[in-house]
């Protein structure tokens, strides 16, 4: 609902406006009105209305309102009852009686169909449907007034109006476009009123997904500038350097010529002067533009927070952060690259996040003896494609065998089944956790795949009990409570490994259960999401899943980790933003321990036996791939615990 105070002061402007519209004719009367309008009556009429009008002016809405229902009463039949009806509606408004308003706008409407003053009225009326709570009816209204109506000023109150319902709305793309319209039917001595207007908005309302999408909407007119300028306010507030440099970059190539142009060069001089003062220098590869860049701001995030407690506990004070956006043209991104280690020399590189990108960067790494350490690549062999490359995330082997390890040597399990989903990282844990279930002296019994657009699994389920009843299952006749006798599947197996994502665990595991596969259930990393808990409710109770990280971990590390995390950004750090962590703080480790170079640094994580990752002692494998112990958590009463 709009504020009441900016429409009743949007009404009062509108009655001023009205005022000027009412057309005077002489002709007193001073009494009431029984047949067709004399001079005299008319000249009464006239009077009453101007004293109204006066009322309303001193805001004596009451008295107002009683003098027009007793001009209604006594002239019916004025030229003047338009305006009565008019100045009626207004001063009911005014004084918060919005319902009453509605009737008296209705029926000047409905009994002056051609008065000049019907584009006004729909203006009023638009604000007592505001004022009732309903915002969706009044801009349906201000829609009608600006179709119907040539006056421009009415059509100037009505987007204005519109853009105030807009924002009540909390749509403020849709407010600015309202007042965009009206900006371009406002003379140029009162478009500053307008755009101090948009500019408050973005300034005191846009998020910066908001500004994000206004910036990209207008992308070289007013008001995409303001966007920009917002954005590199409130990421240099923030202290995200690498947000405000590639802004202030974008500022500077769609508006050269504007006023704020120097501001934007003086600032991007003032951030390279702070990173060539660092004593050391970091470089994050990661997406911040595109699809994936939800998936560069967690990386960033671990990032940061490695650097920080970096100065806390490792004296390292001045550790400068160069980010570059590996979602560029590939091309590009080599030179960016190039020119960055060329430039800073920096320690270390993290990223980039994909396996797709390692080759990529592979040469490069080698040929400037630069360190890269890929916190989220599924690639386990990085070490394959160079001696630099590195990889902080849990591999799917390193889930693979703890979780084989974990069945069949703490739950006593020996006979399994798989049932994966159809594409690369399905098939690669399928066959992953079959090798280690075999060599831990397990046995799989049988292994279906479906699609991930798939929601029925009846087929390959029976498929399983089919397999099974081959080896170890039976199947037995159970008498019923009402006569006759059902067949009851009993597994010959202990566990079904699902190495699915989260939205189809629950509806695996509950066919599974339907079908009388009354097993464990193993799962892998992409369990670890609240979103399980909801889809899968009580069919996954006991059962458990293994990853690198865990949030709720009592590991003192890693609750101070995740404590600082939600203290920074109100959200759990997920496994990305820790792995990352792991790799920022890993490198600063190696600086302390005395590595001063890319190759020092590459020799100390290569030999160190004991790194400090979040997890606790790690130490780096010989295909790069750090090898650390994985959590073990079960799901119990609604909740992950972690069991190891």
């Amino acid at each position: 609902m709009p504020n009441p105070a900016d429409l009743e002061r949007h009404a009062a402007s509108l009655l001023l406006l009205a005022l000027l519209l009412i057309c005077v004719s002489p002709g007193p009367a001073a009494f009431a009105q029984t047949g067709p309008a004399s001079a005299q009556s008319e000249r009464a009429a006239q009077i009453m209305i101007e004293q109204a009008q006066a009322l309303i002016e001193t805001h004596q809405y009451d008295a107002a309102a009683a003098a027009l229902k007793t001009f209604l009463a006594g002239y019916p039949n004025s030229s003047y009852v338009d305006d009565a009806y008019l100045l009626l509606s207004t001063a009911l408004l005014n004084n918060k009686q919005a319902t009453e308003a509605m009737f008296y706008l209705e029926q000047l409407m409905t009994d002056h169909p051609t008065s000049p003053l019907i584009g006004r009225a729909r203006v009023l009326l638009a604000t007592a449907h505001a004022d009732l709570g309903n915002p969706d009816q009044a801009l349906a209204t201000l829609a009608e007034a600006r179709s119907l109506e040539d006056s421009v000023e009415i059509k100037r109150d009505a987007l204005k109006l519109s853009g105030e319902i807009l924002i009540t709305k909390g749509d403020y793309p849709r407010a600015i476009q309202a007042w965009l319209d009206e900006l371009s039917l406002t003379p140029d001595n009162e478009q500053p009123d307008v755009r101090t207007r948009i500019q408050s908005l973005i300034k005191d309302k846009m998020d910066r997904k908001a500004l994000h999408r206004l910036r990209d909407t207008y992308p070289t007119t007013f008001p995409g500038d303001l966007a920009l300028i917002r954005l590199i306010e409130l990421y240099t507030g923030k202290g995200e350097d690498h947000q405000a440099e590639r802004n202030l970059r974008i500022f500077l190539n769609r508006f050269p010529a504007h006023e704020y142009a120097r501001t934007a060069t003086e600032s991007l001089k003032a951030l390279k002067g702070r990173l060539k003062a660092s004593q050391f220098v970091l470089v994050a590869l990661i997406p911040t533009s595109g699809r994936h860049s939800q998936f560069g701001t967690e990386v960033y995030n671990g990032i940061k927070l490695a650097l920080e407690k970096g100065k806390e506990t490792l004296g390292l004070t001045s550790v400068g952060l160069i980010v570059i956006d590996s979602e560029t043209d590939k091309a590009l991104l080599r030179f960016q690259l190039a020119e960055a280690i060329a430039e800073y020399k920096p320690l270390a590189v993290i990223g980039p996040l994909f396996s797709r990108d390692l080759s990529l960067v592979a040469e490069l790494a080698e040929k400037t003896e630069t360190p890269f350490l890929t916190p989220t690549a599924a690639l386990a062999d990085v070490r394959r494609l160079g001696t630099y490359l590195f990889n902080t995330s849990t591999s799917f082997s390193q889930q693979a065998h703890r979780l084989a390890d974990y069945a069949v040597q703490y739950l006593g399990y020996s006979r399994f089944c798989i049932l994966y989903p159809d594409i690369t990282y399905g098939q690669e844990l399928a066959r992953l956790f079959a090798q280690e279930a075999k060599q831990f002296g397990g046995e799989i019994v049988a292994i279906e795949s479906y699609k991930e657009t798939d929601t029925d699994f009846g087929a390959q389920i029976k498929r399983l009990k089919a397999e099974d009843l081959k080896r170890h299952g039976h199947a037995k006749t159970v008498p019923m409570s009402k006569g006759g006798v059902r067949v009851v599947y009993e597994p010959g197996f202990d566990a079904v490994f699902l190495p699915g994502r989260s939205s189809q665990i629950g509806l695996l595991t509950s066919q599974l259960l339907f079908y009388d596969v009354k097993v464990g259930f193993l799962g892998n990393s992409t369990w670890n999401t609240p979103d399980l808990l909801r889809f899968a409710d009580r069919t996954i109770e006991g059962d458990i899943f293994v990853d690198g990280f865990f949030a709720d971990s009592p590991n003192p590390t890693i609750h101070d980790f995740v404590v600082r995390y939600r203290l920074r950004h109100q959200v759990d750090p997920t496994s990305f933003a820790a792995h990352a962590y792991d790799a920022a703080r890993l490198v600063l480790e190696a600086v302390t321990r005395g590595a001063t170079s890319g190759r020092t640094i590459r020799d100390q994580l290569t030999r160190s036996p004991d790194l400090p990752a979040l997890s606790g002692p790690a130490a780096f494998g010989p295909n790069g791939t750090l090898d650390r112990r994985l959590f073990v958590i079960e799901v119990k009463k609604g909740k992950f615990v972690q069991v190891d």
